[in-house]
């Protein structure tokens, strides 16, 4: 994420020891290209509609 997001706002670790990262990106294409990048080892909080997106991109690979 922090070689693809144009910029890092806060970078937190929560109480699971997991990094939590609030990024900026180009637009929500780039949103959703950046975190399909990384599989199961990253996970969108926030927003709902990006949230959406990769839930129902997920949904229609696993269709086919």
């Amino acid at each position: 994420m922090l070689g693809t997001a144009p910029a890092v706002l806060t970078e937190e670790p929560d109480a699971d020891g997991l990094l939590r990262l609030k990024v900026t990106f180009q637009g929500a294409r780039h949103a959703v290209w950046a975190l399909w990048q990384l599989g199961t080892d990253g996970e969108a909080l926030s927003p709902e509609w990006l949230r959406a997106s990769l839930r129902d991109r997920a949904a229609a690979l696993a269709t086919r």
